[in-house]
């Protein structure tokens, strides 16, 4: 059997630790070098500097990222959510294999609460209700 190790940075458990309930998380995967990162920058932080980004096939997310800080967001009745963003690595990317791939698209699905699928042609999103 093979066993697989993983590591949560310290500073992402205590930006989690701080942020208050209701929780949501929006996270984004898709091929690598597809524009997830400039998605989530654009889209859903609205700003124009943000999750790293670059002009080369090297990645810049290795992976998963979350903001720094909740956005402030509202549930369907209007009651106050603060919102997890996570950027992931991109799926495809030639440093990494298959099963690599398959963890970081599951984990990103299983955390969130709103998942977006990204693609160079179209952007699919997919809400869980619970």
């Amino acid at each position: 059997m093979i066993y697989l190790e993983y590591t949560v940075n310290n500073d992402a458990i205590e930006i989690v630790k701080a942020i208050k309930a209701p929780i949501g998380v929006i996270s984004v995967v898709g091929m690598y070098r597809t524009g997830k990162s400039y998605l989530m920058n654009r889209m859903i932080l609205d700003r124009q500097k943000g999750f790293g980004v670059g002009p080369t096939v090297n990645p810049c997310t290795k992976g998963l990222w979350i903001w720094g800080s909740p956005i402030i967001g509202q549930q369907a009745d209007g009651t106050p959510l603060n919102i997890i963003v996570i950027d992931t690595e991109g799926i495809g990317a030639l440093d990494e294999d298959s099963n690599h791939d398959t963890r970081v698209f599951s984990l990103a699905v299983l955390l969130s609460s709103l998942f977006i699928y990204n693609r160079l042609t179209l952007i699919n999103i997919l809400v869980w209700e619970a």
